[in-house]
Parts: structure tokens; C-alpha cells; sequence
């Protein structure tokens, strides 16, 4: 495992990936979609998608 896998990155906009790493040292990721346009247009799912990811984590410790 590399440095930069060994904390959680939230990150925001087109094309930035969120990475929690969590017990055992498990990653998981959620991605954005690349096009600002289509970003745009998708932000609630984006919002979802981060949400769910943050539950994972609280449900897991």
C-alpha cells in the first residue's frame, strides 16, 4: 500500500474520485463523471452516490 492509500480523500467536482480507506485498510471509492455538463446535470446522484459511501463507513465502525 502506497502513501496517498492510507487516508480518506473527500474530493468534490467533474472528474474527482472520494476514497475512504477503512478497516483492514479497504479501499473504496466513488467517482464523479468526467464531462462538466453532464456533472451538472447528475450533481443529486453525485450527492447520493457520497452519501451511501459515508454510511458504509459509519456502519462499518
Amino acid at each position: 500500500m502506497s502513501l496517498e492509500e492510507k487516508q480518506t480523500i473527500a474530493a468534490v467536482g467533474a472528474g474527482s474520485i472520494t476514497k475512504l480507506v477503512l478497516p483492514g485498510n479497504r479501499i473504496e471509492r466513488s467517482d464523479n463523471v468526467k464531462d462538466v455538463e453532464q456533472y451538472l446535470a447528475r450533481i443529486d446522484e453525485m450527492v447520493e452516490r457520497r452519501k451511501k459511501l459515508l454510511e458504509f463507513e459509519n456502519a462499518d465502525s
